[in-house]
């Protein structure tokens, strides 16, 4: 006599939302590093900007004053260590222009609402600076490794932060003659109890 057993139930494949879980785990298990891509100021200028933030901001107990000076362009957050020498290999592709600049009137930021930044603008007369910007947000989102923000990138060197939520204060324009950025550098940044370590990992100069 023959018996009819029940058929064992088919393990279904996995949701494309269990995918994701699985993958971010086992992303949140490799090392990585805290990335992010920018412009340093030259010496004297970022030696400038430091006595203007003395005399105009030291005094205000609202603000942290910003002393690593970058011109940031894309913040990664953290990245797979074993893609680091890819998003090398891409930039390193790329023509960086000339970057003329100069600095602006002071800007709270963001513009509607509480501020959360004091950052001086950045001018940009040959568009060079936003054009890099894109390609280089283009080149890290093809790699996957960034997501660019849907809000046009905003020239600008942030010079404080505020420890609470506030608002606008006066604020003397700083005179600094124009100047060019040298170069686009990709940067690592560790976390630690005294605050963020910025160590550059690649330079890729602009044109002459």
């Amino acid at each position: 006599m023959t018996r009819d057993y029940p058929a064992k139930p088919r393990r279904a494949g996995a949701s494309s939302a269990e995918l994701r879980q699985r993958a971010q785990g086992a992303q949140a298990r490799e090392p990585g590093r805290r990335l992010f891509v920018a412009c340093d100021l030259p010496a004297d200028v970022a030696a400038e900007v430091g006595r203007w933030q003395d005399a105009e901001l030291a005094a205000h107990a609202d603000v942290r004053v910003v002393h690593t000076l970058h011109v940031t362009l894309c913040f990664l957050g953290t990245v797979a260590e074993r893609r680091v020498a890819e998003i090398e290999s891409a930039l390193q592709a790329l023509d960086i222009p000339s970057l003329p600049t100069a600095l602006g009137d002071p800007l709270f930021l963001p513009e509607r609402g509480v501020k959360r930044v004091v950052a001086l603008a950045l001018a940009d007369p040959a568009g060079t600076l936003a054009e890099t910007q894109r390609e280089v947000s283009a080149t890290l989102a093809g790699l996957g490794v960034y997501e660019p923000e849907r809000r046009p990138w905003l020239p600008h060197l942030t010079v404080a932060r505020y420890r609470r939520p506030g608002h606008p204060f006066p604020l003397q324009n700083v005179n600094i003659q124009a100047f060019g950025l040298a170069s686009v550098i990709l940067y690592a940044s560790l976390l630690e109890r005294g605050g963020a370590v910025h160590t550059p990992l690649a330079t890729f100069p602009a044109q002459d």
